[in-house]
């Protein structure tokens, strides 16, 4: 089996980081989980949710074009949306 990255715990990172945890658990997106892997490396996780807060919340993608990417996404996963 793969090794596989640990996701950090509130404990493991700065406050900036666990706030970015917060909003994206109460939000559903993005994924907790991800972002607390990406979490290993910091830097790496701003930019990532920075691009991500600025694409989806602050309207640089029209919302019609946000859905059809949603249900892509679940699609090509196998998911029910």
């Amino acid at each position: 089996m793969a090794a596989r990255i640990q996701p950090l715990e509130d404990t493991e990172v700065s406050a900036d980081i666990k706030q970015r945890f917060k909003t994206a658990e109460e939000r559903g997106a993005p994924n907790s989980m991800l972002l607390r892997i990406l979490a290993h490396n910091p830097d790496t996780l701003r930019m990532f949710y920075d691009s991500w807060e600025a694409i989806f919340y602050h309207g640089i993608v029209d919302h019609g074009l946000k859905e059809i990417v949603r249900v892509r996404m679940a699609r090509v996963r196998g998911c029910g949306y």
